[in-house]
């Protein structure tokens, strides 16, 4: 609200302007002698008026109320000499004192924004991971198909690039016949390589990897004069997918194929050196599906 002494005041138009330039909502009265000033103040803010400036020729005096409430925050005077200039020195100073006071400055400072909380890891963020896997291998040869468990372990060395070690267990044996008697056998992997498991921010992901397998048939019975085994080398490749369950732990399926070409894992029944128990693994196709867990 702004108070004059006269309606045709210039000191009170030059204010009502500047005021409403900063787009304050000014309306204007005329002083009533009979009322005391601080009392038609206190009615003002008491109506909702954020602050009252006094007018007078000369003076400016201006009350500020808290935020919030009625009572009076800030009261200041200023004055002058009589002079056309010096009244445009004291307007520009009072609308100053007053932008200032009700916090309408011309550059006001934007709160900091609250932290943002921390952010769960994501796959992009796992560098180590461990995996446990279960499903079956089927191969070339004379063994039939057989189940399996698996445990692995992951490392991102660089970008997408990373190494990996894994093994392959069979959980039973698979019994063969020969002209001596049956033969119990099973084979065991184990090996590692190169492996790109590309990053992402998404629930789901892939990666493929190669390299090489230790292949150790093992076989057992009379026909063998108790027991031998072969070790061979193979090559693999391998290709996985993986969906992320929670920010450490995925679900994963994995299909890897290999060849013993290199080196076969063959043993030979005792005193009968041409007849073989197994070559195992010319071509085998291992399909498992497990767990994994990142950090």
């Amino acid at each position: 609200m702004l108070l004059g002494l006269t309606d045709d005041d210039p000191l009170a138009a030059r204010l009502a302007a500047e005021l409403e330039a900063l787009g304050l909502d000014v309306s204007r009265a005329r002083i009533d002698p009979l009322v005391p000033i601080d009392e038609t103040v206190r009615q003002a803010l008491a109506g909702g008026a954020r602050g009252v400036v006094v007018a007078d020729g000369r003076r400016t005096e201006f009350w500020v109320a808290e935020e919030g409430t009625e009572r009076i925050g800030m009261r200041q005077e200023l004055e002058t000499e009589s002079s056309p200039t010096m009244e445009s020195v004291l307007s520009l100073r009072t609308v100053e004192f007053l932008r200032v006071s009700l916090g309408l400055t011309s550059r006001q400072r934007r709160s900091a924004p609250p932290p943002p909380p921390p952010a769960r890891p994501t796959e992009a963020d796992t560098r180590v991971a461990l995996g446990l896997v279960s499903g079956a291998v089927v191969s070339t040869g004379r063994l039939p198909p057989f189940a399996t468990a698996g445990a692995s372990i992951r490392v991102r060395l660089v970008g997408p690039l990373g190494i990996e070690l894994r093994g392959l267990a069979p959980l039973m044996t698979q019994q063969i016949q020969s002209a001596a008697g049956p033969i119990e056998t099973s084979v065991w992997l184990g090996g590692g390589g190169l492996v790109i498991a590309p990053r992402s921010a998404g629930r789901a992901a892939f990666e493929i990897a190669g390299g090489a397998l230790a292949a150790m048939v093992w076989a057992s019975g009379t026909a063998m004069g108790n027991s031998d085994h072969a070790v061979g080398l193979a090559l693999y490749g391998r290709a996985a997918g993986r969906v992320r369950l929670s920010s450490s732990w995925s679900v994963r399926v994995d299909v890897l194929g290999g060849s013993t070409a290199p080196r076969r894992p063959i043993v030979a029944l005792m005193g009968t050196p041409d007849e073989n128990v197994t070559a195992w693994g010319v071509g085998f196709v291992a399909a498992t599906a497990g767990v994994e867990w990142g950090f």
